[in-house]
């Protein structure tokens, strides 16, 4: 008797049930025999740089604009130049003081390690970002090694197969600081930027600034971005930005160890915006928990930490702390990102708010003619910023806060709903513009630190 014929339909499922099983194994493996040393990762041969003296003024980097990406064809990596500085006086004082000079080129440096990741990838531009600005400001051993595995396309489907997206790249590179031969001038510079320099650091021998730049969300490190601690957990941080940031400091450890560096001499410069920046707030707070102990990789005012339009990764009650002062988090009010977690369910940033003119501040109006100069500048693009719409993104944690109390409120079909609803009545294409690195960037160049509002928050 002849067997019964499977439908076509069948057939046809079956065999592409076995390929998507055989392609996972095969992306999975690629992965791990990747992460291990035990096959090759193909990335274009990284150049080499010589690291050129420190500049004695601003140069000129590039950098990938999402903006201009968006909106030139002919540019699809968006590559854009501003300029940056990172004078050896900024680095002779206490860290814990907020220095607008460090700050504003920390903007566009996180933007250049974000822009890394197009040289790792496979395809664009395939310009090594980071090398080159870096080398060009002075730095050496500059090491990009983390995006390897974490920037083609198969990269990021492997770490979705592996679970393994609780990630990301960074970037170190170390130059040497003549603090002797800048410290008289550290005093004047402070009043130009706003900020106060000198102390008992001031004058001393030469110490090495190390920098550690963090790229922002990417490919399937989104995934980690939802990774919340557990509800029994009340002064957690959140799980996604802690593992990532283990592995970074872990990593920084290792990368001192290798260029000799002495705890006593080091200064250490931690930047990145948005996801970036959340791990590096908890990177700052983690070295200045640990300065005064065993494991120090420096002394807590030696800790400059700035960052971007971080989300807020901890529940921790002593986020607060006045240990945890000099690390400054760059937001703009009008960004979604950084009111999320919302703080009305505990979440907050170690250290201190700084935030740039939003539509309530008296200085907004005065502020944004020279916002948008630079923007323009730096883009070609005239910025799309309408102040009439940005009221709302601004009170937007205040009002999601009423919606959903709690974070349990997600877990129910009418929670989802809400939310749905609260992203669906704000203007998503200025929520982009407010986040983008650009935005930032041109904030910060075109104010200074009177400007800004300063809040330490418990």
């Amino acid at each position: 008797m002849a067997r019964p014929r499977r439908p076509i339909a069948s057939v046809i499922n079956a065999s592409l049930t076995a390929l998507a099983l055989v392609g996972l194994f095969v992306v999975q493996a690629y992965f791990v025999g990747g992460a291990v040393g035990l096959l090759p990762a193909t990335h274009a041969e990284m150049p080499a740089f010589a690291a050129a003296d420190v500049p004695d003024g601003p140069i000129m980097v590039d950098y990938c604009s999402e903006a201009v990406a968006a909106r030139d064809p002919g540019n699809p990596s968006g590559r854009t130049s501003t300029s940056v500085e990172l004078d050896d006086a900024w680095f002779a004082g206490d860290s814990r003081r907020y220095h607008h000079g460090i700050a504003t080129n920390c903007a566009v440096l996180s933007a250049v390690c974000n822009a890394e990741s197009h040289f790792y990838s496979g395809s664009g531009d395939r310009i090594p970002y980071a090398e080159q600005a870096l080398s060009a400001l002075g730095f050496s051993q500059v090491r990009t090694d983390s995006y390897e595995l974490r920037s083609a396309v198969l990269d990021q489907l492997a770490a979705l197969v592996s679970g393994s997206h609780d990630v990301a790249a960074y970037t170190f590179a170390n130059r040497r600081l003549d603090t002797a031969r800048h410290g008289d001038a550290a005093a004047g510079d402070a009043a130009a930027g706003g900020s106060s320099l000198g102390g008992p650091e001031a004058g001393s021998a030469a110490e090495t600034l190390v920098f550690v730049g963090i790229r922002g969300s990417y490919g399937a490190e989104w995934v980690s971005n939802f990774n919340l601690p557990d509800a029994a957990s009340p002064d957690a941080d959140h799980r996604g930005f802690k593992t990532t940031e283990q592995e970074v400091a872990q990593a920084l450890e290792h990368y001192l160890d290798e260029i000799g560096a002495d705890p006593a001499r080091t200064r250490i410069l931690i930047t990145g915006h948005s996801r970036g920046g959340a791990i590096a707030n908890l990177l700052a707070a983690d070295l200045v928990d640990r300065a005064d102990g065993p494991q120090a990789l420096a002394a807590a005012d030696t800790v400059y930490a700035y960052t971007f339009a971080a989300p807020c990764p901890t529940k921790s009650a002593e986020r607060g702390d006045s240990a945890y002062a000099g690390i400054f988090n760059i937001v703009n009010p009008s960004d979604l990102v950084p009111q999320l977690p919302l703080p009305a369910w505990g979440y907050g940033r170690y250290g201190t708010t700084v935030e740039l003119p939003g539509y309530a501040s008296t200085r907004f109006a005065s502020s944004l003619a020279l916002m948008q100069q630079a923007y323009q500048a730096n883009t070609g693009l005239l910025d799309s910023y309408s102040p009439d719409a940005l009221e709302r993104l601004d009170s937007f944690d205040a009002q999601a806060a009423q919606s959903l109390p709690t974070v349990e409120s997600l877990l129910n079909p009418f929670g989802i709903f809400t939310a749905v609803r609260e992203l669906l009545e704000v203007d998503l294409g200025l929520a982009f513009t407010s986040h983008c690195p650009d935005t930032y960037i041109a904030w910060m160049q075109a104010v200074d630190a009177r400007a800004l509002t300063f809040t330490q928050r418990a």
